[in-house]
């Protein structure tokens, strides 16, 4: 009997051992397993997505444009803005990944999926370049939207794809929230200007108008492809553009005779005049012209006393105006607004070199055609060497 009873409770014994080492086990499985993941986890949060690019950071050829670089890794792209205020100083660098290395790069603030499918861009340039791309169909936001120009685009309001979330440069947040795109491309006009803080929606500074050479500001349909698309298209874009642009430019060098030339207006008490080393002195000397401040080092507007731009100008061949005139007696207009005006050479001879950016859409299309704009001033500065052109933005006021 006694042996029965050893014997009954060895089996106890053993069965409970068991059981008791089954359940042992199983929550140390569970541990071993939620501490694997969270070491996974830990791993693809503190693994910058910059490791794709150790010993691999391969430029993408951008010829002219200074503000933005575009390296590629396969198929991972590294995006990277430099600041227009601060040399020593990116603006943003953003990375656009694939389906399957964007999951693993996710959480990190500046990593986005490739080619983003829905953006909002709050500059009607931006929309230019879009369309150029063939990539409308992508843009679910825009900004002052009686200012634009493209028919396709308020084709695309009309239906409803398309919603102004912006006016006057105020963004409506609500609304940009709720249409939720991947991206905003917007366009900071002064240092340290940005976006709110919208979810997960990415801000990407847009410097394309701060670009000094017309063939920069052009390659900037390059950026906009790095993001959404297209990049063959971009190529072959620009590739026109600057093969046109080159040749209309070699045209003009040759010229012996480059007339002096003069921009802007007085207003508000000062002059603003490009400084030498700016987008509009380059189209200047391309065009075959000597621009009065061209031994400026400003890349940006200098601001002067109408006196100063009087004598330096009083004798200049050409006078560029942006904007703002009546197409009916110009000049007229412009006496009434400073009779001192009458006093310019350019004036007298009625050698106005004028622009309507509302009935040319310059400031929307203007970027994409610089080869266009630089044949408008060679044809004002130079009407021999094209006699039957038509201009397209800037035309001589009679």
């Amino acid at each position: 009997m006694l042996k029965s009873v050893r014997q009954k409770s060895f089996t106890l014994y053993t069965m409970f051992s068991r059981c008791a080492g089954i359940y042992c086990i199983v929550p140390l499985l569970l541990l071993i397993v939620v501490f694997s993941y969270s070491c996974q986890t830990k791993t693809r949060q503190t693994t910058s997505p910059e490791t794709l690019f150790k010993g691999k950071n391969i430029p993408s050829e951008i010829k002219y444009a200074t503000l933005f670089d575009v390296y590629k890794n396969n198929n991972v792209r590294k995006i990277v803005i430099h600041s227009p205020f601060n040399d020593t100083l990116s603006a943003g660098v953003f990375y656009l990944l694939d389906s399957t290395k964007y999951q693993q790069f996710k959480d990190f603030k500046n990593v986005l999926p490739f080619p983003l499918i829905s953006i909002a861009a709050l500059s009607s340039t931006q929309l230019n370049v879009i369309s150029k791309l063939g990539l409308l169909n992508k843009v679910c936001g825009v900004s002052d939207q009686k200012y634009i120009q493209n028919k396709a685009v308020h084709k695309l309001i009309k239906s409803g794809r398309i919603t102004e979330v912006s006016v006057a440069g105020q963004l409506f947040v609500e609304k940009a929230i709720q249409l939720n795109p991947q991206a905003i491309f917007f366009s900071p006009f002064q240092k340290g200007q940005t976006l709110p803080v919208l979810g997960n929606i990415k801000a990407i500074p847009y410097f394309d108008f701060m670009e000094d050479s017309p063939l920069g500001r052009a390659e900037w349909v390059k950026f906009t492809a790095a993001f959404i698309g297209g990049e063959h298209k971009a190529d072959s874009v620009f590739e026109i553009i600057e093969k046109q642009y080159l040749k209309l430019k070699n045209s003009a060098a040759s010229l012996q005779n480059r007339p002096t030339v003069f921009s802007g207006k007085y207003f508000n008490g000062q002059w603003f005049v490009p400084g030498g080393k700016s987008y509009m002195a380059q189209i200047f000397s391309d065009a075959g012209a000597n621009y009065i401040w061209k031994d400026d080092s400003s890349r940006n507007s200098i601001a002067l006393d109408f006196e100063i731009v009087l004598q330096k100008a009083q004798d200049a061949n050409f006078w560029r105006i942006l904007g703002g005139l009546p197409e009916e007696n110009p000049y007229e207009s412009l006496l009434k607004e400073n009779p001192l005006y009458g006093h310019f050479n350019a004036f007298k001879k009625h050698h106005i070199v004028y622009c309507n950016p509302a009935s040319t859409a310059y400031f929307e299309t203007g970027t994409l055609e610089p080869q266009v704009i630089l044949k408008d001033f060679i044809a004002a500065f130079h009407p021999e060497l094209f006699s039957d052109y038509k201009p397209v933005y800037y035309h001589v006021l009679r």
